[in-house]
């Protein structure tokens, strides 16, 4: 299961105050891939849908549809600002799911010398 930081959720309920809708939430979903694997989205939402899986901390609410859930199981949504800006993150403090591969399926080749973006899992 996913989980939120202290910062994510105080900035989910801050962004939602601001939009005016402080009783909706925040959705993850999984948005395609690539050769690092699965890209996401995060978007308000009002409500839960079918299936969703629920995560809230302090009141702040997350929505994760059950195909999203599976590949962001053991995740933390944290928030970052630095000098480069702002934004949500999601992060794997306990390492990737197992099965890590590829968003093209191959699996990844680390000894390869290859890597994220470098050709290294195979993907073209």
């Amino acid at each position: 299961m996913i989980t939120i930081t202290e910062v994510a959720a105080d900035k989910i309920k801050e962004i939602l105050n601001a939009e005016g809708v402080p009783n909706h939430g925040l959705r993850v979903s999984a948005a395609g891939g690539g050769c690092c694997g699965p890209s996401y989205e995060i978007m308000i939402d009002d409500k839960a849908g079918d299936g969703d899986t629920i995560v809230e901390k302090n009141g702040a609410k997350l929505f994760v549809d059950a195909e999203t859930s599976k590949t962001i199981d053991g995740a933390e949504l944290g928030f970052i600002s630095d000098e480069r800006g702002e934004g949500f993150v999601l992060g794997f403090p306990n390492g990737a799911p197992a099965g890590g591969s590829c968003g093209c399926g191959e699996e990844t080749k680390p000894s390869s010398g290859g890597g994220c973006g470098t050709g290294g899992c195979g993907c073209s």
